[in-house]
């Protein structure tokens, strides 16, 4: 039977939960059951000592109530009472013998014929803690009378050793209708108990999570709707810290989202007027041509000047349409980065001889010719390209590329002899739009490049700056195909 009592606390335990996940419950159903599993766990923590010490307590009365009985025979000169007397006497103590020891004195005996044999004994002096429990459960689970043989020292007169014979079916009766009233005032506990934290906890959680749930739910189905006012919450503990972070996340995302929707617009507009206006200067750079070849010598000098606006004009609309694409899925493939890079160079000499043919420019390639890496060659070129034409532009006479191969990754270095990059370009040099520090600049080739580099897994930094020259470094992960 001490299997069966140990197993319900944890079948009660498991039991919500599997009511939960079946039937969905929310916050406060589970607050209210935990609440009424706990006080009942406490309950039954307490009604097992208690059951012991009912127990041991109707035990003793019998024993002292069987002690007050043998008092009778010391009326008698013999000692001896005839047996109507003694059953008389029995039935008023409610025990069915008695036999009391006292030192030096005769021994006391109340036993009519016929006493039933005691089929289990009970020490009260010598039972601990865990067997007065113990011996509790196994007489609560028994049926029928079962006589026992109680022994002890009498709590009236200490000198007294006694022993009465007394069946236990009364006794657990009396634990039946005890172990009833334990659990109705348990159950009134419990739900008095629960109600009023279940109140108190709604009040102070769940009614507030519920309010910031709620907002959650409507701001994810429609994060841009600012019709919903808030009033403010006075609240200073955790949930009104929560409550007042989540209004200003709604308000800071409300602003961020409305201004990329704008900035999306205005994106998708711009692609439509970069797309005409390429056309536009494309035809311009036909007539400038005609402009270079003609007669008059002031004509022929503007006409450099002209070449570079169209230019940069060029550029800049070509560099708005590939920020505008987004970032790119490299297509990998095994090439060997020398010859890339000498690419590279071969294009940027050429169009800075064709710009300005008196500008001196080199272009040193210290790139190990038998390192091959895993990229895309195309989205690379473009990367090296950038980053090289924004040096030239800057002022730069000399740019050498270098390559170092680490654990898990390859590291480029582009290293320039120019002025340098300004503190307080420093700062923004990634950004789109931001500007790169040099008249004309779109700010656009280094974030392209960077977008262009994150789409390989690796990342871009000004690795070193000074009046001497700046060093970018990228990085590529290194992979097999």
């Amino acid at each position: 039977m001490a299997s069966t009592e140990t197993a319900r606390p944890t079948t009660a335990a498991a039991a919500p939960a599997r009511w939960w996940r079946g039937l969905g419950f929310g916050l406060s159903p589970r607050i209210l059951a935990l609440v009424v599993l706990a006080v009942m766990t406490a309950e039954v923590a307490l009604f097992l000592p208690s059951i012991a010490r009912f127990r041991v307590v109707w035990l003793q009365e019998r024993l002292e109530a069987g002690t007050l009985a043998t008092l009778a025979l010391d009326a008698t000169p013999d000692n001896m009472i005839d047996e109507r007397l003694a059953r008389t006497l029995l039935t008023h103590a409610r025990v069915d013998a008695v036999s009391v020891f006292e030192p030096d004195k005769p021994k006391r005996v109340l036993m009519p014929p016929g006493t039933p044999q005691a089929l289990g004994t009970v020490e009260l002096d010598d039972a601990g803690f865990v067997e007065l429990i113990w011996e509790a459960l196994k007489a609560m689970a028994r049926s029928g009378s079962y006589e026992l043989r109680v022994g002890g020292h009498s709590a009236r007169m200490p000198s007294f050793y006694v022993n009465v014979y007394v069946d236990e079916l009364p006794m657990r009766l009396a634990m039946y209708g005890y172990a009833k009233r334990i659990f109705i005032l348990s159950i009134i506990i419990a739900t008095f108990t629960a109600g009023l934290l279940y109140i108190a906890l709604r009040w102070l959680i769940v009614r507030p999570l519920q309010h910031v749930s709620a907002e959650m739910v409507a701001f994810r189905r429609n994060p841009e709707d600012e019709s919903v006012s808030r009033l403010p919450v006075r609240r200073t503990d955790e949930i009104g810290i929560v409550d007042r972070e989540f209004d200003i996340l709604q308000r800071e995302l409300r602003a961020a989202l409305l201004q990329k929707t704008r900035l999306a617009e205005l994106g998708a507009a711009m692609s439509k007027v970069n797309h005409d206006l390429r056309n536009m200067l494309a035809t311009t750079q036909l007539l400038t041509d005609k402009l270079a070849r003609s007669d008059d010598p002031r004509i022929r000098e503007l006409a450099p000047i002209m070449f570079a606006s169209i230019d940069r004009a060029v550029r800049l609309c070509g560099d708005t349409l590939d920020y505008a694409r987004g970032r790119p899925t490299p297509k990998l493939a095994s090439f060997e980065l020398s010859d890339l890079v000498e690419e590279v160079g071969v294009q940027l000499l050429e169009q800075g001889e064709t710009a300005d043919p008196n500008a001196l420019r080199d272009w040193r390639n210290e790139v190990d010719p038998a390192l091959a890496v895993i990229a895309d060659r195309g989205l690379l070129f473009r990367v090296i390209f950038n980053l090289g034409r924004n040096a030239f532009d800057a002022g730069a006479r000399c740019v050498t590329v270098r390559c170092a191969r680490l654990t898990d990754a390859v590291a480029v270095e582009m290293c320039d002899d120019g002025p340098g990059v300004s503190a307080h370009v420093e700062a923004s040099l990634f950004r789109p739009f931001a500007g790169g520090g040099r008249p004309g600049g779109s700010g656009l080739g280094l974030a392209i490049a960077r977008e262009l580099v994150c789409a390989h897994g690796g990342d871009i930094v000004l690795a070193a700056n000074s009046r001497a020259g700046a060093v970018f470094r990228f990085t590529l992960p290194l992979r097999a195909l």
